[in-house]
């Protein structure tokens, strides 16, 4: 009888197609506790005590109208939400939402802990994929990491990933970004908008594209990302304006902070998590107070410094803990989150990289936050995007997706009859119908991670993982482009509002 790795080994090479053939698991998320109830009612105690108590500064003429009008206290220059407001925000909040894509599959529902990966960062930055430099990034950039996100089967949406530094105009640069990222993957856009008024013209791109695809009318195909505050608790007026626009314009709204612990924040996680918590709280009850049925995700987002420079060092020990306890708070809450995880200090897709990003979002999506952006390519402490470091990520959040999916414990999951069977029989489970009708439905196959032999690995010329990564980097971008969009529709919208795509 063949031994049992060569029988593996036949079986891969008679099944190869049916192997590569992937499947997508549904990753769930909140088994991860890192504070216990208690401590969860400590920290939003402390919330209420800062947004009621200690209130935000720098107070746009919009900002203060919205918030008076509905009883938030003005005094000093500083804005206060009472604690009965705060509380009623989070109650009315907390409900299913989606967020679509272009096509329906890439439709993401968030009824509670539902996992999903992203990219992100808007680096300025890129790590060319050809020479491996990193260079100033440009529209075409951006355009290209979409088509490569598009095939990414693990990457979920597409958060704008660079800056395109080819824009000679603050406007320019917001409207081709939107419409950029449009053509290049169907998966739901994330993006940003400097100013109030350019969210308007976003919104007449959008009605543009619906007109033309009549499929895609009523569907929120882009997300805005607004940073409303700048820490220690201050808004950022022109931002608390575009998220109020965006809110009228009926957009999803990204509600996100950054303060850096201790430096912009209390130096303790708890006191820096309340803060981040609270100042995250403040853009979410102005949306809730422009439209009670808007559509808001809770974004906080507290980033780890290096005390012993003052940078911020997403690679860091404390970052995945920061994390873990700020998507524990927000599944406290009940609200529909995200958060920036994978922002690895490493500059190059390496051992270094694989590790930061690995711990942090792996305790991100065990903790329950429903949106991971920079999950996938970014680099530099959020600095720089690689292609290639994206292809590899693909892979790293398959394993994460595939130990985050549930697992059926039942009599036909047990395989009682099929043990006594095999123990009574050949010995091994390979010629069990169940093992083959399996292979595909419930384990994950990679992309470019290696599994071969070592001797087999050695005969096809010791391939690395960037040069494989590489080599499907160009695979797809030299393949035939995005075909979501009528290329009448696209000449359309660059003519109508002068774009550049």
């Amino acid at each position: 009888m063949p031994k049992i790795d060569e029988k593996i080994s036949r079986r891969r090479r008679s099944n190869k197609k049916d192997i590569e053939e992937k499947t997508k698991f549904k990753s769930f998320g909140g088994t991860l506790k890192v504070l216990n109830q208690n401590e969860c009612k400590q920290i939003h105690k402390a919330v209420l005590y800062i947004l009621s108590e200690v209130g935000l500064s720098e107070i746009s003429q919009t900002t203060s109208e919205v918030a008076s009008s509905a009883g938030a206290l003005i005094k000093n220059g500083r804005l206060y939400f009472p604690k009965s407001m705060t509380e009623d925000a989070i109650a009315s909040l907390a409900h299913p939402l989606i967020l679509h894509g272009q096509e329906a599959k890439n439709d993401l529902p968030i009824s509670g802990k539902e996992v999903y990966f992203g990219t992100g960062g808007a680096t300025p930055q890129i790590v060319d994929f050809k020479t491996g430099e990193f260079r100033d990034s440009q529209l075409n950039d951006l355009y290209d990491n979409a088509r490569l996100v598009e095939h990414l089967e693990n990457v979920d949406f597409f958060s704008r990933t660079v800056i395109a530094r080819d824009m000679k105009t603050q406007k320019s640069l917001d409207i081709n970004t939107v419409f950029a990222c449009l053509r290049g993957t169907s998966k739901h856009i994330m993006t940003s908008v400097s100013n109030a008024n350019d969210v308007k013209e976003i919104k007449k791109v959008l009605d543009y594209i619906r007109s033309e695809e009549q499929k895609k009318n009523n569907k929120n195909l882009i997300s805005l990302n607004t940073n409303h505050v700048v820490s220690p608790l201050r808004f950022d007026p022109d931002s608390c304006d575009v998220l109020i626009e965006g809110v009228k314009s009926g957009l999803p709204i990204n509600v996100n902070t950054f303060a850096q612990v201790g430096a912009s924040s209390a130096v303790t996680l708890a006191g820096a998590i309340a803060q981040t918590l609270a100042e995250t709280m403040a853009g979410m009850i102005l949306g809730w107070l422009v439209d009670k049925q808007a559509i808001l995700i809770f974004g906080p987002r507290p980033m780890i410094t290096d005390l012993r420079t003052g940078a911020i060092s997403g690679g860091s020990a404390e970052q995945p803990l920061a994390t873990a306890m700020a998507g524990q708070m927000a599944q406290y809450y009940g609200l529909a989150n995200s958060t920036i995880s994978g922002a690895t200090d490493s500059k190059l897709p390496d051992a270094q990289s694989g590790f930061e990003k690995a711990s942090n979002i792996q305790m991100a999506a065990l903790s329950g936050v429903n949106l991971i952006t920079q999950a996938c390519g970014s680099q530099a402490s959020l600095m720089a995007t690689s292609f290639i470091a994206s292809v590899i990520d693909n892979d790293m959040l398959g394993i994460i997706r595939r130990s985050g999916a549930k697992v059926e414990v039942n009599k036909t999951t047990l395989a009682l009859d099929s043990i006594k069977d095999v123990v009574n029989g050949d010995g091994h489970f390979l010629g069990q119908p169940e093992t083959y009708e399996r292979m595909r439905s419930d384990y994950l196959y990679p992309i470019v991670s290696d599994r071969r032999s070592h001797q087999d690995w050695k005969d096809a010329g010791s391939p690395k993982l960037i040069d494989t990564a590489k080599t499907r980097v160009e695979e797809i971008l030299s393949s035939t482009g995005p075909t979501h969009l009528k290329l009448e529709t696209i000449n359309k919208i660059n003519k109508k509002f002068e774009l550049t795509n």
